[in-house]
């Protein structure tokens, strides 16, 4: 059984000293370090692991191996090991150390990868270093994509929604377009946590600066079936007015060091996900390093292949012992390279500039008070950007609001592309308000880069939120027409009454015309509030209703009618017709026969009615419900009109 020697303690830090001199991130040489192959790995052996604990500064502890487990997962191994140390003994793997070098004798074994949740002993799964090495091969190959586009995580905000978000009319376009399938309770998306016996991978601690407990629990919900693992500090976000910092400036909540940052095996890193007056950082560990080639953390983070994230060094404040699992206090310093690939066991990238992140702002007022704006940066790669983009705005409005009932929300996005804004408007009511909110913009921000036509060229994002706080929502109590019975190009007048929350009624009485050129037979009334009017338009035109073109995705963002909106409807039911994706009226029956012969070919999709006339108007909050009557157009027995 072979035991760590002093002369090869002494040797591992005789080459971090060096590396402490050499490794600076401008110009930093191969490290050269020694692998050690899996097979010649024995239980008994003791090993050293790198890792720090506070600050900056690497510390080691002891590893004893206690076995290799071969085939844990296809194509690959998994080596346990016993920690020791005052450290580690009190702490137990924590939750960024994922990464964390472990040494036999001056040569590489793997990654400190995985841990197990209210384990007795500091056991750790090392994920062993060859499986690691392959990223390099990958990150030659392919050094930069902004992700891959089939990933979507904007729906995943419908669990912290309570179901609003499904049935809100940007939700439903979302879903509509295929771009966002929203998660039902229980699903998880991304990396699957559970792994035998309580076994999980090390998740990764996410310093999320917010005081708002309710935003930290629905944080929780999203991010950890995804591998993080949210961390708050007393603050972040802006409590003034205007802030006062940049978001341009783009380092982590860490602050910026007037040395170059050190990275090498054992040193912490992160990958910058959001910056500014909100930050968000993923920090592990650095692994391996060669060159200007970076290994770190050992599992993934989103297991998404190609990203591009801005790679910062990273600062430990504090090791936080816990019962369940403790975790590094950390947050982001200095941008030092990019992460480009996030593999099955790895993340990989390269020391040298971080990529462009893509500019924000907020500004948040309650119940007519001075707003509060936030100013921060999101991450461009497509997979993460709507994930974190809904995030941000979600701490920001938490953070700015503080409410934790139910209100009602104006929601002004203005999405700055490459061919022009992108403007969209909604006014609804929400007991979960944060969410609410950072799930609309995601799932804009999706529809835009994530769509199957075009990756959207997004260049920023800008959102405006007027929040009222209790709950000011109406409903439809009852719809009535001045007459049951109508002749073509008659005007029809229809009385709707509303009533809100506190009991209060109110009559609108909206016109309208029947065609000259309508048929005789029952016509169908339908008055509906916003959101229910888009839920029924999808089930009459059916297949119609599916965008044909990124064009046709940017007109439904900004043609998506508020919550505030009462839609009245007078329908055949008569079949009617649209042409790639666009309701066609006014057809002559010979030419609708025609074209409904085609329907079904993509290009040619029958609607189930025919809409005759429509009107609609603004309520001052937010309706709900729909009411339909019947109505008979009877052939005119008089010859004018």
């Amino acid at each position: 059984m072979r035991r760590a020697t002093s002369t090869g303690r002494t040797n591992l830090s005789t080459i971090g000293f060096l590396a402490a001199l050499a490794l600076i991130v401008a110009a930093g040489p191969a490290t050269g370090t020694d692998i050690l192959p899996i097979d010649e790995l024995m239980p008994g052996d003791l090993c050293i692991a790198r890792t720090v604990f506070n600050g900056t500064e690497i510390e080691e502890f002891d590893i004893e191996i206690i076995d290799v487990v071969p085939g844990h997962h296809p194509g690959g191994d998994l080596i346990l090991g016993r920690a020791s140390g005052d450290l580690v003994e009190r702490t137990g793997i924590m939750q960024g150390m994922s990464g964390s070098p472990v040494y036999l004798d001056g040569r590489l074994v793997g990654a400190i990868a995985m841990s197990w949740a209210f384990s007795r002993e500091p056991i750790a799964g090392i994920t062993p270093i060859e499986e690691m090495l392959r990223a390099y091969d990958v990150l030659d190959r392919e050094t930069s994509d902004a992700g891959d586009p089939g990933v979507s995580y904007a729906g995943a905000f419908d669990r912290v929604t309570a179901g609003e978000l499904a049935a809100a009319p940007i939700g439903r376009l979302a879903e509509l377009a295929g771009v966002v399938r929203l998660a039902r309770p229980g699903e998880t998306r991304g990396t699957p946590q559970a792994v035998d016996q309580g076994a999980t991978p090390a998740l990764t601690p996410l310093l999320v600066p917010s005081a708002d407990r309710a935003f930290l629990a629905g944080a929780s919900d999203l991010l950890e079936p995804l591998g993080f693992a949210p961390v708050t500090s007393s603050g972040g976000g802006s409590s003034s007015a205007a802030s006062g910092r940049s978001a341009a400036a783009g380092a982590g909540s860490g602050g910026r060091s007037s040395d170059p940052p050190i990275v090498e095996p054992g040193s912490a890193i992160g990958a910058q996900l959001v910056s500014g007056d909100i930050n968000m950082t993923a920090v592990g560990t650095v692994t391996h390093r060669d060159g200007d080639r970076i290994l770190a953390f050992g599992h993934p983070m989103f297991n998404a292949g190609p990203v591009e994230l801005p790679m910062v060094a990273a600062r430990v404040h504090a090791s936080m012992p816990s019962l369940a699992v403790s975790f590094k206090f950390a947050s982001g310093t200095d941008p030092v390279g990019t992460f480009l690939q996030d593999r099955q066991r790895v993340v990989a990238g390269r020391l040298g500039d971080a990529p462009d992140m893509l500019p924000m702002t907020a500004s948040v007022s309650v119940d007519g008070g001075s707003p509060t704006r936030y100013a921060f940066n999101v991450v461009r790669s497509a997979s993460y950007s709507s994930l974190f983009t809904g995030l941000a705005f979600s701490d920001a409005v938490a953070e700015a609001a503080r409410l934790s009932g139910a209100a009602t929300a104006s929601l002004r996005v203005t999405v700055e592309t490459s061919d022009g804004p992108v403007s969209y408007e909604n006014v609804f009511f929400t007991e979960g308000l944060p969410y609410r909110v950072g799930g609309e913009v995601a799932s804009i921000v999706e529809l835009l880069v994530l769509n199957e036509y075009r990756r959207g060229e997004l260049t920023g994002v800008d959102v405006e939120v007027d929040v009222h706080s209790g709950r000011r929502q109406s409903f439809i109590e009852h719809v009535t027409a001045e007459r049951a019975e109508c002749a073509p190009g008659d005007t029809v007048a229809v009385r709707i009454g509303l009533r809100d929350w506190q009991d209060e009624s109110s009559t609108r009485v909206v016109d309208l015309v029947v065609p000259s050129s309508a048929a005789a037979g029952p016509v169908a009334l339908r008055v509906a509030g916003a959101s229910d009017y888009h839920m029924l338009e999808i089930e009459r035109l059916g297949a119609g209703a599916y965008p044909r073109s990124y064009e046709q995705i940017v007109e439904a963002i900004t043609d998506v009618r508020p919550e505030d909106t009462v839609v009245i409807q007078l329908l055949s039911w008569e079949p009617g017709l649209s042409h790639r994706g666009r309701e066609l009226t006014g057809v002559p029956g010979r030419a609708a026969l025609v074209m409904a012969a085609g329907a079904g070919t993509g290009t040619v999709d029958r609607a189930e009615m025919t809409v005759l006339d429509q009107h609609e108007f603004k309520h001052d909050r937010p309706v709900i419900g729909v009411h339909e009557i019947q109505l008979t157009i009877v052939e005119d027995q008089s010859g004018a009109h």
